[in-house]
């Protein structure tokens, strides 16, 4: 079978391309040529660019079963790239995949997702999977609490801020967080391609340990120093001092935020589901940090 994933350099594809590759025939498509040599190492078919023009998208899709649709994220200019990134990608992406005859497509959302969010990210995700349920295809959205692994910014941000003296938290410490491990999502989107009589339908999915954000930054330090707290511009400078970029507004607002992916009725549990163990916090922080050390160190 012939999957096809857009957005495959980010921290989801990195973690999904390798699994589907082990049985399917993987395109990728990215936007930065760096990152061609290692997808290909992966064992995907690389492809550059394509990815704002629906013509151009569809000249690769030609086969294909599944798109996974990773585009996006929360690093742009301005709110209005923070929409077209989330938003507008998704219909190029559809036109596309409709054009071609692609079977089945799946988009990651995130919590919060929602039209009427006063985030640009979330506001946009809302407007995406609105746009992926209203498509014709078969499809499967799932609405992602934060994930974490190599490379995720709001993991960086989370492990930058628990490790300086005195620790920092966006927001006011108490919104909840639920983390994803980025293997376990990997998974999931794994288990939706796989099925064989899917039920298109938004989905939801958390990690299996909810604690605060000062109690992350406590998991992540060992130890139980009280944190700093900011909100607004004050939380977006002092995150722009620790990871030595600048952070969209959308991406500082969203941190300040809980992050939770409760399975209800009309979006349930994706893990359970399609039935995927979740990894504990501790377990993933782990193999997370030491994916990180360099070669050797340990």
């Amino acid at each position: 079978m012939t999957v096809l994933v857009t957005g495959a350099s980010g921290l989801i594809g990195r973690a999904l391309v390798p699994l589907l590759a082990a049985r399917d025939e993987v395109r990728a498509c990215i936007r930065d040529p760096r990152a061609s040599n290692p997808l290909q190492e992966l064992g995907a078919k690389v492809t550059l660019g394509r990815l704002e023009d629906a013509d151009a998208l569809a000249q690769v899709c030609g086969g294909v079963f599944t798109m996974f649709h990773l585009v996006g994220g929360l690093q742009q200019p301005d709110d209005h790239e923070v929409f077209h990134a989330n938003h507008g990608s998704v219909m190029v992406a559809i036109q596309a995949a409709k054009a071609t005859g692609v079977r089945r497509f799946v988009l990651v959302s995130a919590a919060g997702a929602d039209l009427g969010s006063s985030n640009a990210y979330l506001r946009a995700k809302g407007f995406a999977e609105e746009a992926v349920v209203n498509s014709g295809l078969e499809f499967a959205v799932v609405r992602s609490a934060h994930a974490y692994g190599l490379g995720g910014l709001w993991f960086a941000s989370a492990v930058q801020g628990a490790a300086s003296e005195p620790p920092f938290v966006p927001g006011d410490g108490r919104q909840e967080l639920a983390p994803v491990f980025v293997d376990d999502l990997a998974r999931v989107l794994l288990a939706v391609d796989d099925a064989r009589d899917l039920s298109s339908g938004t989905y939801s999915l958390e990690g299996p340990d909810v604690l605060s954000a000062d109690g992350l930054a406590a998991a992540l330090r060992g130890d139980d120093h009280v944190p700093e707290h900011g909100v607004g511009l004050a939380a977006s400078a002092r995150l722009n001092e620790l990871l030595e970029v600048t952070l969209a507004p959308a991406a500082a607002d969203l941190f300040e935020r809980p992050s939770r992916a409760s399975a209800t009725p009309e979006a349930p549990d994706a893990a359970a589901v399609f039935g995927v163990g979740m990894t504990p916090l501790a377990e993933g922080v782990r193999r997370t940090l030491e994916r990180a050390a360099p070669p050797g160190s340990g």
